[in-house]
């Protein structure tokens, strides 16, 4: 194998391509191809907002709290690979050249979460490190394309339980893009009759009803917490919040039915105003969705495997390693992308995909 890889490196806002060495698996680690990896909103997040994501990594201890230059990140979090080479201390039950997904986290380097961690690498690289105790094959009849999408699919999963919705309650979904349309797909197969998407994009709404909205508001022209409270009657709206933009938690706190709930997704690191009295009043419960655990992962691809979930309808481009600084350039500005899936393993422009 060369020892030289292709990796895609942000620092300072800035997405540059570099040749770094290949990373060797310790104890309990795996080298991995990458195959195919989304870029996330909270890659973007991070591109455009580093300081403020390191400055809470600092404030909770994740990372060390030096002045001066923000570190690079290797980007990389929702992934399909291919299994390389064993660490020490592995048993290699799958092998190699078999194709495998995972919770992105290193257990190996205290939970440290791969293609968001400074130091670390990530699936936007050829070739990067995950833990063997986390790994799931990839069934036969999924693509590689399919199975990066299983981590987003897990974010909406897991907000959704997050919410803990009964049948018969209302849902609505602030925000069409994927962790929206994950979250929707997850309300669907759970059985919630009512399902609302929101989003001032009329593409967006029509896709939210393919994966299985009920109803679909513009929010720019109707209120649209007024109107799942209207179809709620005397059953709890459970909000979940998949846009953000922060000062769109206290707009729906003012605007809740009494005894909602509102789950907030979004990655929210700037300073906000929010009016608690609201929520006190009408006794609201907020709840913040962070990630999933490994069952909903599972979950999630198996959900795919099953074909409970149109995966085809999120994935909207496909772009090779030395063609991701364009596409962030692309998605950084308003755009008609859900999901676009960067492969590490070619090289290419950004091209839209059919879904």
């Amino acid at each position: 194998m060369m020892s030289q890889m292709k990796a895609i490196c942000m620092q300072n806002g800035a997405i540059s391509l570099n040749e770094i060495d290949v990373p060797s698996p310790g104890p309990g680690q795996v080298l991995v191809k990458s195959l195919a990896c989304g870029i996330c909103g909270s890659d973007l997040h991070i591109t455009r907002h580093g300081d403020e994501v390191f400055d809470i990594y600092k404030k909770l201890g994740v990372m060390p709290d030096v002045d001066g230059e923000n570190p690079g990140i290797m980007l990389g979090h929702e992934f399909s690979a291919e299994v390389v080479e064993y660490g020490v201390d592995t048993t290699g039950d799958i092998p190699i050249g078999n194709r495998v997904t995972c919770v992105p986290i290193l257990m190996t380097m205290g939970g440290a979460g791969v293609g968001v961690t400074p130091g670390l690498y990530g699936a936007y690289s050829e070739y990067f490190i995950v833990d063997e105790a986390l790994l799931i094959p990839i069934p036969e009849n999924v693509s590689s394309t399919a199975a990066a999408i299983t981590e987003p699919l897990a974010v909406g999963l897991h907000a959704v339980n997050r919410g803990d919705i009964d049948t018969d309650e209302v849902a609505l979904v602030a925000g069409c893009g994927p962790i929206g349309l994950a979250a929707i797909a997850a309300l669907k197969i759970r059985g919630v009759k009512h399902i609302v998407a929101s989003d001032p994009q009329a593409a967006k709404c029509e896709i939210a009803q393919q994966f299985g909205a009920t109803h679909t508001v513009d929010p720019t022209q109707e209120d649209e917490v007024a109107f799942a409270a209207s179809l709620a009657g005397d059953k709890r709206v459970v909000i979940f919040e998949c846009v953000g933009v922060h000062q769109l938690i206290n707009s729906f706190i003012l605007r809740a039915p009494a005894k909602a709930t509102l789950v907030i997704t979004g990655i929210h690191t700037a300073d906000t105003t929010v009016n608690f009295g609201y929520a006190t009043v009408k006794e609201m419960d907020i709840r913040f969705s962070y990630y999933y655990n490994p069952e909903e992962f599972a979950e999630s691809l198996q959900n795919i495997a099953e074909g409970k979930v149109d995966w085809q309808k999120m994935c909207t481009g496909k772009v090779g390693i030395d063609g991701v600084s364009d596409a962030f350039a692309t998605l950084l500005k308003p755009n008609d992308h859900i999901k676009v899936i960067i492969e590490p393993w070619r090289n290419g422009a950004l091209e839209q995909v059919k879904g």
